[in-house]
């Protein structure tokens, strides 16, 4: 008989936790589909919190090892994102950012095997309900590192960014596609690079060199008159990042408004990237998925999908 709920891998001191397991092997959604099963233990959970306002929650997604590593981490997020969204829709309090305390997407990094294993267990979202604050961890010892700190890999590093976000196209040439815009400026070497986040259709997976007609459509977009002087929004991340770093991110854009293109509302956009090197305890450059900014922008189209609120997605770079 096969199971579809397991053990937690991460330790923490939540009242109430569970592994979700066993979703489809696929990038398409039926790879962030919630089975039945699935369904029944949010139940329990969303049953557990139905008398009190004051909890909080932790999100993790995972894939398993087969296949492309970065689509392994949209899945993982999209997994994720297909959790948060079941337990918003019968809980608006689990739409608050405040509770969400940890919104995580681990891809295939969660474990170690061959990049053949597809093992159900890791094909999973875990989720941790905390009663009050969540408890942090203790912190680490300070440990004086005995030779200099080694430069972390990666080259220029930077804090302080600026966002633009235009807002989204739908592009009649990609079957059911359509594209986010942004522009990301480097504040201290005024450097601004463009990209696309596809939504949907043929463009959702193939690089902008695939993209063929559509390609030249954003990029005449993009040297347009209205997108010439974008407003630009102050970032700062919680990490000094490199340019490489940014465009490792996926991109998270929740509208207050629903449907194929919201437009004149709010969005709420989240830059988290996959990989950010910085210093560990003892001085030692180490990796993590680090969320690197959050902020609204207002009075844009925004491409979401049909029917959809939220969408996640990679970036991809446009040369204007």
């Amino acid at each position: 008989m096969e199971q579809y709920v397991g053990p937690p891998y991460i330790r923490s001191d939540a009242a109430r936790n569970t592994r979700l397991i066993n979703f489809d092997t696929s990038y398409d959604p039926r790879g962030y589909t919630l089975k039945p099963q699935h369904k029944q233990e949010l139940d329990k959970l969303l049953a557990f919190v139905s008398q009190t306002s004051d909890f909080s929650v932790w999100i993790v997604g995972y894939a398993s090892k087969i296949g492309n590593t970065q689509a392994n981490k949209t899945l993982s997020a999209n997994r994720a994102l297909a959790v948060q969204d079941y337990l918003k829709a019968h809980n608006p309090l689990f739409g608050n950012e405040y509770r969400l305390a940890l919104f995580e997407f681990r891809g295939d990094q969660g474990y170690t095997a061959p990049r053949t294993d597809n093992s159900a267990d890791e094909r999973a979202v875990e989720v941790h309900i905390f009663i009050g604050d969540p408890i942090p961890p203790p912190p680490p010892p300070e440990i004086q590192p005995s030779k200099p700190k080694l430069p972390l890999p990666g080259g220029d590093r930077y804090v302080k960014w600026q966002v633009a976000s235009p807002g989204g196209v739908f592009v009649a040439v990609v079957a059911g596609g359509g594209f986010n815009i942004f522009f990301v400026k480097n504040v201290k070497t005024t450097e601004i690079r463009a990209y696309i986040q596809p939504i949907g259709g043929a463009g959702a997976s193939i690089s902008l060199s695939g993209l063929g007609i559509a390609g030249r459509v954003i990029q005449n977009l993009l040297t347009g008159a209205q997108y010439s002087n974008p407003d630009f929004i102050d970032v700062t991340s919680p990490e000094p990042v490199t340019w490489a770093e940014v465009e490792g991110c996926l991109v998270r854009v929740t509208s207050a408004s629903a449907g194929a293109v919201a437009g004149g509302g709010i969005a709420y956009i989240t830059f988290a990237s996959s990989g950010v090197y910085h210093y560990g305890p003892s001085g030692v450059p180490i990796q993590n998925s680090m969320e690197l900014w959050k902020f609204q922008s207002s009075g844009k189209q925004w491409v979401l999908g049909v029917g959809a609120s939220t969408v996640v997605g990679p970036l991809i770079r446009i040369d204007k």
